[in-house]
């Protein structure tokens, strides 16, 4: 069965785009995006990562950069949020301006990842933060990632527990910008963080979790809260959520592999191929081959 490439390691990331850089520190690593210019390849084919990403960036050029299937054309000033496991492709023609970020949740010292999803909810799985910043949010955040830098370039004495403390104000930071775009109510925000729990443990479970109780029985909650909750925070239904999440592992595979569409199927958990198709169909109004065919014409 084939897959989308996965990249473990964040100094795999830079072996693959023939940078220089690396880093001693597996968990994190930040750096001034203008020290990767000089990049061996000009586009990144579809790819997951088993990091986050976390992008400052003003005055970027010439770049499109597709995020779970969305493509952002011509980005030049904005925050971007990548959560493991999210496919991303890029090519960009022009130089890349600010700083970014790699880094495991393992460097926050969360024990797991809900605990970290409650905190910085914009590194959800099923949304693509791809967030318009303005010169005042870029220059109150340009600060903290010099003085990681500097950090990380000294090596000294409680250097990392500086380097965690500037970077958790970031993404707090962020975090300020993101709820600021939504216009969240105070009363949704406990809703939000459920359905964000929510949606992370489709991400993880959805090739053998498809019903809305698994999941609810995975949160301690009941179906019909959950259910409930889920439209509150989202406008959609639980269900629809599991549906769209499958539905999306497909295009995926139908677009960048050459797996057969029985294949597909039986790896989203389909007992028969014409179950899958009727499914495809039903989200679509395409067959799997159809799709696979216009995507490729595309």
């Amino acid at each position: 069965m084939q897959t989308i490439p996965r990249i473990n390691e964040i100094n795999e990331i830079h072996q693959l785009t023939g940078s220089a850089l690396r880093t001693q520190n597996p968990q994190f690593h930040c750096f001034d995006m203008a020290d990767s210019n000089d990049l061996e390849i000009s586009q990144l084919e579809p790819h997951r990562a088993g990091f986050y990403t976390l992008v400052l960036s003003f005055g970027t050029e010439d770049l499109n950069y597709t995020l779970n299937g969305n493509t952002f054309s011509n980005p030049t000033n904005f925050i971007l949020c990548v959560a493991p496991g999210q496919i991303v492709k890029w090519e960009k023609q022009g130089n890349w301006f600010g700083y970014c970020t790699f880094f495991k949740s393992e460097f926050l010292q969360f024990a797991e990842q809900l605990n970290f999803l409650q905190q910085y909810p914009f590194f959800n799985i099923n949304e693509s933060n791809l967030i318009p910043i303005d010169e005042t949010s870029f220059a109150g955040m340009k600060l903290l990632f010099q003085q990681i830098l500097e950090e990380q370039n000294l090596q000294a004495s409680f250097s990392q527990e500086i380097i965690r403390s500037h970077f958790q104000t970031i993404l707090w930071k962020v975090r300020r910008i993101y709820e600021g775009t939504l216009e969240r109510k105070a009363s949704q925000k406990a809703s939000f963080i459920i359905a964000a729990q929510f949606q992370y443990m489709v991400n993880e479970y959805f090739l053998k979790k498809t019903r809305v109780e698994d999941y609810a029985s995975l949160l301690n909650i009941s179906a019909n809260h959950l259910s409930q909750t889920i439209k509150q925070a989202t406008g959609t239904t639980a269900k629809r959520i599991i549906n769209r999440r499958r539905l999306n592992e497909a295009q995926y595979l139908l677009q960048y592999t050459t797996n057969t569409v029985a294949e597909i199927g039986y790896h989203l958990g389909f007992a028969e191929p014409t179950h899958f198709i009727k499914f495809f169909k039903s989200e679509t109004q395409k067959t799997p081959n159809n799709y696979r065919i216009s995507q490729r014409a595309s």
